[in-house]
């Protein structure tokens, strides 16, 4: 019996709830074209006031003229006298004059959409080559290709480099570095955003073949002006090696990232970064990035610069027999466009 009365009051409800509803809506029809009618009602009488204030204003016109307070205009006029209007019908015998037509809605306005993702992009490439032949051959080669684009709210770049290197017709380098960064800016006057970062890596001369790595996090600006950018980032991700004789997944907190850019004038500028990475299952294996650039411009009208980069990586645990740091030199020339 309980769940009858139950089923009962719930199709009580059903039944109820959209009844009610088109009550209301009843309601507030018969309200709305209530109100119409007063409007309507209001309006004719408006009309009616101003048709009899005109005749007596008429009226009151031919009497001054008549008497000679006025000057009649159709004597001086040497156009003919207008027709009489004829006199207005009593207010009760009138038509009530239609109602106004409502104005129609504005047009609503679309907000302007921001610029598209594929434009703004600024690209630069860069190249640096060198031998040496005699008692040792040795040939160097630097391949870069750099693309950024930055607007009020995000900032988005990428970065490539590939190097390659023979020592007496051995290779002793070969190495690819994929990078990707996307911030989300801190808005004016605030100076915390956010951030996320993917990276691969690919080096023959590792005891692995490719490293993965992504993290995310929250960025803090330090300093920011038309000379000086000095931002710091913390986060959490992780990394994957493959091809090693230990491929495993390290979580990893980056502790400490900085990011620095410096520009001494309209030729010459400074740019720096550092990575501490820490694993999170065994803090004693960790990880440090660190790289610095000096920009200097050529040539103005083509964009072409040149750029010295010191890069160095460390590994508290390459694996195998390698060595926990990689140091790198490169002079390359670039174009940006």
């Amino acid at each position: 019996m309980a769940i009858e009365r139950v089923f009962i009051y719930l199709l009580v409800l059903f039944i109820a709830f959209p009844c009610s509803a088109r009550v209301d809506a009843d309601f507030e029809s018969t309200e709305a074209i209530a109100e119409l009618q007063v409007a309507q009602a209001a309006y004719t009488l408006a009309m009616e006031q101003l048709q009899i204030a005109q005749i007596n204003l008429e009226r009151a016109t031919a009497h001054a003229i008549e008497v000679g307070a006025l000057s009649d205009p159709t004597q001086t006029a040497e156009t003919p006298p207008p027709a009489t209007q004829p006199a207005a019908q009593p207010a009760a015998q009138q038509t009530p004059a239609p109602t106004p037509a409502a104005p129609p809605p504005e047009e609503i306005k679309k907000k302007p959409k921001g610029p598209s993702f594929w434009t703004g992009w600024k690209r630069s490439f860069r190249f640096g080559f060198n031998t040496s032949s005699g008692n040792t051959e040795n040939t160097n080669l630097n391949f870069q290709f750099h693309t950024k684009r930055k607007s009020k709210k995000y900032m988005t770049k990428f970065d490539s480099e590939y190097r390659f290197a023979t020592r007496n017709g051995v290779d002793s380098q070969n190495r690819l570095d994929l990078d990707f960064r996307h911030e989300w800016l801190a808005p004016e006057g605030h100076k915390v955003g956010w951030w996320t970062t993917g990276s691969l890596e690919a080096d023959e001369f590792q005891d692995w073949d490719y490293r993965a790595a992504a993290h995310a996090g929250i960025s803090y600006q330090f300093i920011k002006n038309p000379k000086t950018n000095l931002k710091g980032r913390t986060g959490f991700g992780g990394s994957q090696t493959f091809g090693g004789t230990l491929d495993d997944f390290r979580p990893e907190a980056l502790v400490t990232g900085i990011d620095l850019r410096h520009k001494f004038n309209d030729v010459m500028n400074i740019e720096a970064g550092s990575e501490y990475f820490v694993d999170i299952s065994e803090v004693t294996r960790d990880r440090l990035n660190n790289h610095v650039k000096w920009n200097i411009l050529l040539d103005k009208e083509s964009n072409m610069n040149l750029q010295f980069k010191l890069t160095h990586k460390y590994d508290s645990q390459p694996g195998g027999i390698k060595d926990n740091n990689d140091l790198y030199f490169d002079i390359t020339v670039g174009w940006q466009f």
